[in-house]
């Protein structure tokens, strides 16, 4: 399973796509879903967390997705939502898309290159905030879509995407709030790619919603 999982981001990762086109994951087994996402961040193909977001909210979301799959033409991966997507495949193609993946390339360059500009354009989504609201050392950061509620206290960083991570977001914040609660799917494995990029999750705690 973990090569297969293994070997279909990759083959994400190399697609490109005339049509914007999202891919969900569905099933319920959430290890399986946890290692789609890690998969899926290796290879570098994009993830939102859509979570428990619904009607007009969930709809702004996927106007999201579809405007980044547009704009660097390759496949992004949504986890939640009203299709519920925890799961052990992904599969779905989006009923207003055209067309889904089509072509695959294998030039190295050009994918390098892509994937430098699609990291930065995640790094700058709108759909990720910043919440600056004392001093201290404590923050949360919290992953995917999230009610007003679950925001409205303490200094906090709401990141939409899971993958590629928005690091340079992560490390500026972590410089100033050390003490973070990360909340989110597979939340230790996300701080441990976190800490292999030099930064610091020497004061943070998991939590998992």
């Amino acid at each position: 399973m973990d090569q297969i999982v293994c070997d279909a981001a990759v083959a994400l990762s190399r697609q490109h796509i005339e049509d914007p086109c999202l891919l969900f994951g569905t099933g319920t087994d959430v290890q399986s879903a946890n290692g789609w996402r890690q998969e899926l961040r290796l290879a570098g193909v994009p993830v939102l967390e859509l979570n428990d977001a619904s009607g007009a909210e969930a709809d702004a979301w996927l106007d999201a997705a579809r405007a980044l799959s547009a704009e660097f033409f390759v496949p992004v991966v949504i986890f939640g939502g009203a299709h519920g997507a925890l799961g052990s495949s992904m599969h779905g193609v989006d009923g207003h898309m055209n067309g889904g993946i089509q072509h695959r390339v294998d030039a190295e360059d050009w994918l390098r290159s892509r994937q430098v500009a699609l990291t930065d354009a995640v790094e700058r989504s709108p759909l990720n905030e910043e919440f600056r609201r004392q001093r201290g050392l404590n923050g949360w950061i919290r992953i995917g879509w999230q009610p007003a509620a679950a925001t409205a206290e303490g200094n906090g960083l709401l990141l939409a995407w899971s993958s590629p991570l928005p690091l340079r977001r992560i490390r500026d914040f972590a410089a100033r709030c050390p003490e973070i609660t990360l909340i989110g799917p597979d939340a230790g494995a996300i701080a441990h790619e976190v800490a292999d990029q030099g930064i610091s999750v020497a004061g943070w705690r998991f939590a998992v919603k």
